[in-house]
């Protein structure tokens, strides 16, 4: 009977042995483990497997700063497989680290700003700038880059107007859509941003942007449309602002009914830097990441931050999961927020492994092949954007020059007072970290270019104050004098005006009095972000050369175009108005502080849009820029003299081009469609065309346009739809909104007698 008992529990031991054997065997083999993220396909499983607390965490952002003084990263979920993603500014360059971020810098290539890429209307040359700043946001392990910035430029006041590409949402949206191919064609993604209607530093975080439906549809939202459904960037960045009196980040009619159901964005949102408000509204809205959590940074707490995170309502995990658990947020709602950020996470390259070999903790600078080539792109680049606004007797490009004058405070080098005599950039999150020696002066460039360079007399600067007899040796033993006038631009402030000095105006008025007793010339260097007043001064000056803040390069870009080794191709993506006064926007901003509402009252009516209609001359109008050659324009030819709305079939139109003067140029073909016989009221023109062409002494080139129904529609405010009618329309191709020099004309008919 015992030897029968303990032969069962010998044999129940066994078996539970056994069993315990068995179900390490299977635990081992990866069977009972959760799910992994390995791919877009398994995003559902491992969703399914996501605790709450998981959920909370991965919608808001780890922190500020991120690691090594990146802008932000997202929560790592290890035991599923979900990584961190890093997160860098900027859309002039990758920043990172720097005083306010508390880790040492990490220095990239400062390429020109954003309206200075946009002033060379070539895609190619956008999409090259872009492409460099994925390779270098891939040096540093980067796997989005906040960028490109696409609003519009209201006013040029704006603070943050440097950033955006221009004040025309055609143009705007094709830029934007290069700049997002380009980054993106190297495995890095992009952050589209800021959505929308954020054109104003003033109050910006509490403003609300009232417009119409009409204007937010012809003007600030092309650029996000065209750049999500043809470049498809990974992420776009909710707003700071309120739109029509609900902010950003928390518009479900922005983020959701247009964004996504009418455009198809499948990526995620996140928000700007500490804008939500209600992290539960903004979760459902459509708003998938708040960033960037908590703030951990070496300075005090902003008063931004403050705003956000002495309140109730700060978005946390804990509070996000009180919110799940109290019915006052969705689980289905989160889901759908881990959901689209699971969805990018697969194609980073953290994701993807590409990173693991370098140590991120530790790396300060690029390569040396990627500066070299950081560097020579934004020489091109910055050369190529800059616009020759006059040139007088062919002033420019220097012949028999050799000793030139350099005059102005914003020509100096002293960096023992930060001053490196150019301005490189704008500030704030566009502020990339540069090396001062890497930083080539006007000066400088000059001196590169073998000219000889005076810029200062018995141990005195040439700058403003200047004595007259100083100037008159000037004239009498230099062969040209040039005077250098700057302006800072800034995130967080807009421009108090665009107002010339007293003191710069009578600097170039004492300059150009004493060459031109000599019979010499002088010339103008505008290295700005955004218009000032040109009209008080410019007929004194020989030649202006609008530079911008043309990156680490500049000093060699500018000496480039002035020497004519770069023949000037760059056109104004932006209006110069002769006085404030005359901008469309004037008494309508900032807006109403006090009641932090900004009305868009001018409505569509936008930079050339305005200017052009009500005809009030421009000091220099949208699209304008000259060159060291002269172009004709002939045998402008449409394919058709009607297009039928039904059928949607577009108009070619095509136009022979050919460069009349001695030296090989490009020019920028620009295309306007004016409403002949308009029921809806509507600009005098509008672009719908562009292209840049390269040409030879003597060369002619046929440039080809195609004009479609969308092109030639407007946007009904009753209707909620964009709408093309019966009428005649004017075809115009030149080269300025104010130089046409072909024009053409045709039909849009409705045959509703279709074959079948």
């Amino acid at each position: 009977m015992n030897n029968r008992l303990n032969k069962i529990i010998s044999l129940s031991m066994i078996a539970i042995l056994l069993l315990s054997i068995n179900k390490n065997v299977t635990a081992a083999n990866g069977t009972d483990q959760p799910p992994k993220l390995v791919n877009e396909a398994s995003i559902e499983k491992v969703l399914k497997a996501m605790t709450l607390d998981e959920k909370a965490h991965l919608v808001i952002g780890t922190g500020y700063p991120g690691p090594n003084g990146i802008a932000g990263a997202t929560y790592a979920i290890p035991r599923l497989g979900i990584p961190s993603i890093t997160l860098s500014d900027g859309p002039a360059g990758v920043r990172i680290g720097g005083l306010f971020a508390g880790a040492a810098p990490r220095y990239a290539t400062a390429f020109p700003i954003p309206s200075s890429l946009s002033a060379t209307w070539d895609t190619e040359q956008a999409a090259k700038v872009a492409k460099a700043m994925g390779k270098e946001s891939r040096e540093y392990g980067i796997d989005i880059l906040l960028a490109p910035a696409v609003n519009i430029q209201r006013d040029p006041l704006g603070g943050r107007n440097f950033e955006y590409y221009s004040e025309d949402p055609f143009l705007a949206s094709t830029i934007t859509t290069a700049f997002i191919t380009g980054v993106q064609s190297v495995g890095v993604g992009t952050s589209i941003k800021h959505f929308a209607v954020n054109n104003q530093e003033t109050n910006r975080t509490t403003m609300n942007a009232v417009l119409s439906e009409r204007a937010l549809r012809e003007i600030y939202l092309p650029a996000f449309e065209m750049a999500v459904k043809q470049a498809k960037p990974w992420t776009v960045m909710s707003a700071y602002n309120a739109v029509n009196g609900t902010f950003a980040t928390q518009n479900k009619y922005l983020l959701t009914n247009i964004l996504r159901n009418e455009w198809d964005f499948d990526g995620f949102v996140m928000s700007d830097w500490w804008a939500v408000k209600d992290p539960f509204a903004a979760l459902a809205a459509g708003n998938d990441l708040i960033m960037p959590g908590a703030y951990n940074g070496p300075l005090p707490m902003p008063p931004l931050i403050k705003d956000v995170y002495n309140q109730a309502s700060a978005p946390s995990p804990s509070a996000i999961k009180a919110a799940v658990h109290n019915g006052t947020l969705s689980e289905r709602v989160l889901d759908e927020c881990v959901r689209n950020l699971l969805r990018i996470i697969v194609k980073t390259p953290t994701f993807k492994g590409e990173y693991k070999n370098v140590d991120y903790n530790h790396k300060t600078s690029l390569t040396k092949q990627a500066a070299e080539e950081g560097a020579r792109i934004d020489r091109e680049a910055a050369a190529e954007g800059m616009v020759l606004l006059k040139n007088e007797h062919h002033t420019l490009p220097f012949k028999g020059i050799h000793t030139i004058a350099v005059a102005g405070q914003n020509a100096v080098v002293d960096l023992a007072h930060n001053k490196l005599g150019i301005i490189i950039g704008g500030g704030g999150s566009s502020q990339v970290n540069v090396k001062p020696k890497d930083v080539v002066s006007l000066i400088q460039g000059l001196q590169n270019a073998n000219y000889t360079v005076v810029s200062s007399m018995d141990g005195n600067k040439l700058v403003e104050g200047l004595r007259a007899g100083d100037a008159v040796y000037l004239a009498q033993h230099t062969d040209i004098g040039l005077v250098s006038i700057g302006r800072a631009s800034t995130e967080g402030a807009d421009r108090p005006d665009m107002d010339m000095r007293p003191e710069e105006v009578q600097l170039i008025k004492d300059l150009s009095n004493a060459y031109h007793a000599e019979g010499k010339k002088l010339v103008v260097i505008l290295n700005i972000g955004a218009p000032i007043e040109v009209a008080s001064w410019r007929d004194y000056a020989d030649a202006i050369l609008l530079a911008w803040q043309p990156g680490q390069e500049g000093g060699n870009a500018i000496a480039d175009v002035l020497s004519g080794k770069v023949n000037p191709s760059g056109k104004l993506p932006e209006t110069f108005p002769v006085h404030y006064s005359a901008v469309p926007s004037y008494g309508n901003f900032p807006g109403d502080i006090a009641a932090n509402t900004v009305l868009y009252a001018e409505g569509i009516y936008v930079g050339y849009r305005y200017y052009d209609t009500k005809n009030i001359q421009p000091a220099y109008a949208f699209g304008h820029g000259l060159s060291y050659t002269n172009f004709m324009y002939k045998n402008l030819t449409l394919n058709s003299a009607q297009m039928d709305l039904n059928q949607n079939q577009p108009i070619v139109v095509s136009v022979d081009v050919s460069n009349t003067g001695n030296v090989s140029g490009k020019e920028v073909v620009q295309l306007y469609i004016r409403d002949k016989q308009t029921t809806i009221e509507r600009p005098d023109k509008e672009l719908k065309g562009f292209e840049k062409v390269v040409l030879q002494p003597g060369q002619t080139k046929t440039v080809t346009f195609t004009v479609d129904k969308r092109a030639i529609s407007a946007y009904d405010d009753t209707l909620k739809s964009w709408v093309s009618k019966a009428g005649l329309f004017q075809v115009l191709v030149g080269s300025s909104s104010r130089d046409i020099r072909q024009q053409g004309e045709f039909r849009t008919i409705r045959n509703d007698t279709r074959a079948k």
